[in-house]
């Protein structure tokens, strides 16, 4: 699972300009979008203390779990088998999906990222992957292509849970779709064969609004976004009620500092307004809340880490209703928010240390 959660860092820590975001293949009619850019350049992953930083964490995560020094040799037999190396600052992902009124989904991730397609397609054929069709393209089960790589990685997949097919309307197997050697494709076979026709400009694929655009641009050189389209999602009285018309969370740096922005849209200020009341409530409370029980003693690492729940907090600037859009906005020197990472884990891993070990049979 540590791989799992490694996995998912690297999908949110590939960097681009707000402007070069390429939402190219993503269907226009998913509720909810997400794309991450190019990471080069940018102090929070691609710097001399970005580096520094991870090789500390990875040394305080090795020595909690063997899984942890096994990181480095998963990274390498995935690039052995398929080219491709998940630490490129240039690897980018785009995608998002929809829901049906039934519950079900539909959801997609576009891979941009340089891989060589003919050692891939050996290693599947080698390790007998069993194979997808989608339209004239050819991929494999997700699953199965991943347990093909390592020990590790094949582990992970089995214990992954999956949704019931019943209760989510995924049916058919994902699979591994490849388009060519800057492009992978991971949905169902059905989805899979939409999303290559759109990259192929075979229709329209999805745009970001340009009000979102501008807020994105407010983070300075954005990194990640995750936009949220009301009208695109299953109609409900609730919603009706709400006045929600679209969300958007972005990250991007602005000179030293890493720059956090949520912002919603409603159907009139009278609807943004409860949103706004409720988000400072919640503001003003966050100091409260970590003072704490004063007639109850306090460890130094509960004092510690609501010293570092305080630095968190500080960078998060007061909420902005501005007609009928509310904004909240977050700010952290990047070197102090490695810090404040930094010493978590560190508490974490030495409660870690300190817990009973199973026992082994």
């Amino acid at each position: 699972m540590r791989l799992l959660s490694t996995l998912a860092l690297l999908l949110t820590a590939t960097l681009l300009p707000a402007q070069d975001f390429d939402f190219k293949g993503v269907p226009a009619d998913y509720a909810i979008t997400f794309a991450t850019a190019s990471s080069r350049g940018l102090k929070i992953s691609d710097s001399p203390e970005a580096k520094a930083f991870k090789a500390r964490l990875e040394k305080l995560v090795a020595g909690l779990d063997k899984s942890g020094k096994d990181s480095k040799a998963v990274q390498a037999a995935i690039k052995n088998a398929t080219g491709l190396d998940f630490e490129s600052p240039d690897n980018r992902y785009a995608g998002g999906f929809s829901m049906g009124k039934d519950g079900s989904t539909t959801g997609s991730i576009i891979i941009r990222a340089l891989h060589d397609s003919a050692k891939l397609a050996a290693h599947a054929k080698a390790k007998n992957v069993p194979t997808l069709q989608a339209g004239a393209a050819k991929g494999w089960k997700i699953k199965e292509l991943i347990s093909s790589v390592s020990d590790e990685l094949a582990e992970a997949a089995n214990n992954f849970p999956a949704p019931p097919a019943e209760a989510s309307g995924m049916s058919e197997d994902f699979g591994v779709f490849d388009v060519d050697n800057n492009t992978l494709v991971i949905a169902q076979p059905k989805e899979a064969a939409r999303i290559i026709g759109l990259l192929k400009g075979q229709g329209a694929s999805y745009a970001l609004p340009s009000a979102q655009r501008s807020a994105v641009a407010a983070t300075g050189r954005a990194y990640a976004i995750v936009s949220v389209n009301a009208a695109k999602l299953p109609a409900s009285a609730e919603l009706a009620n709400s006045g929600f018309v679209s969300g958007l969370f972005a990250m991007g740096e602005k000179g030293s500092d890493q720059v956090m922005r949520l912002s919603a849209t409603f159907t009139s200020k009278e609807k943004a307004a409860p949103l706004a009341m409720q988000a400072q409530g919640m503001l003003a409370m966050a100091p409260m809340m970590l003072a704490g029980d004063p007639s109850k003693p306090e460890t130094p690492e509960e004092k510690e880490m609501k010293a570092l729940a305080g630095e968190f907090l500080a960078g998060i600037q007061p909420v902005e209703a501005s007609g009928n859009q509310v904004t909240l906005t977050a700010k952290w020197d990047t070197l102090k928010l490695y810090g404040i990472i930094e010493k978590i884990v560190t508490i974490g891993a030495s409660k870690m240390k300190d817990m009973p070990q199973p026992t082994k049979k």
